[in-house]
């Protein structure tokens, strides 16, 4: 891996540092809607930091490809119960 790949996922690892912090600090106020987002932004975090080994890259675009089919599944969801017959 280059240093440049490396310095990149440095900056996205910081990145999502500041996610994980900005979260905390506000899931102390709104915790109710900003938990999800704070352990979701956490979990990013933990694999940016990972990908410097090869066999988590792997593990990125499984999970990609997994997290990209239940969120349609979710926006389907959300579309049926939003415009559902009264």
């Amino acid at each position: 891996m280059e240093i440049q790949e490396k310095d990149t996922l440095f900056l996205m690892t910081l990145a999502a540092f500041g996610g994980v912090l900005a979260s905390v600090l506000a899931v102390v106020l709104q915790w109710i809607v900003v938990l999800p987002l704070t352990i979701a932004v956490f979990i990013l975090m933990i694999l940016t930091y990972l990908l410097y080994k090869k066999g988590v890259i792997h593990f990125s675009e499984s999970a990609e490809n997994w997290v990209m089919i239940i969120t349609l599944i979710c926006f389907i969801a959300a579309f049926i119960y939003l415009y559902r017959p009264v």
